[in-house]
């Protein structure tokens, strides 16, 4: 049997006749006819059904679009975690699916090796550390070891100015250029690899020795 329900106010508005009922079950609101009539059989639960079989296909459609991998355009066809050896992967909008993820994951890690053979290369080629005459890039291996190729005015490896500002001692300056030295220079006779430091520290600070040295 089927149960409707209007307001007085939508009955003023638009009379008995007009698209003014509910019927319990269905949505919307319709006129007498359609309100009393019951196409309630199984093709019509079918239809119903398949209408709303499509909306949730649509919808997962939509999220599943949203999973696609930004590097190889893949779409799961399934909103789930898998597990890889001792890793559970969970897709993610705008992420990378598993074997993407470990391509990248493989290649970031070949790049900052290379990087940091390249930086070993280069700091190994420059002057020692003043202190511990090591390379100035760092004990490799060490979590200190510069990444990079080290400043043109740097004096000591990571480590050593790591232990120089912990316990404070003071900074190092070089010994001020002489005019023997300059001379020397000039020939290419003076073979102190600390030379254009020097010269840059003699035209900003004061002259004076390494009180550590």
């Amino acid at each position: 049997m089927p149960i409707v329900a209007t307001t007085l106010e939508l009955l003023a508005e638009h009379g008995p006749l007009g698209p003014v009922w509910w019927r319990y079950g269905r949505p919307g609101r319709h006129c007498p006819t359609e309100a009393l009539e019951n196409p309630d059989n199984r093709a019509a639960y079918d239809r119903r059904q398949a209408a709303r079989e499509d909306e949730w296909h649509k919808a997962h459609q939509e999220l599943m679009d949203s999973l696609a991998c930004v590097d190889c355009g893949d779409v799961p066809e399934q909103e789930s975690s898998w597990v890889y050896g001792s890793r559970k992967w969970t897709r993610c909008p705008g992420g990378r699916c598993w074997t993407c993820h470990q391509d990248r994951k493989e290649r970031l890690e070949r790049e900052a090796e290379e990087q940091l053979e390249a930086a070993r290369a280069a700091n190994a080629s420059l002057r020692p550390c003043w202190t511990c005459r090591g390379s100035i890039g760092g004990q490799e291996g060490s979590e200190l070891e510069l990444r990079q190729e080290a400043d043109p005015y740097r004096l000591e490896c990571p480590h050593c100015a790591f232990k120089r500002r912990n316990t404070g001692r003071p900074p190092i300056i070089l010994p001020l250029p002489t005019n023997r030295d300059r001379r020397r220079a000039a020939a290419g006779k003076l073979d102190d690899p600390y030379w254009h430091i020097r010269l840059h520290h003699a035209a900003d600070q004061p002259a004076q020795q390494d009180p550590d040295r």
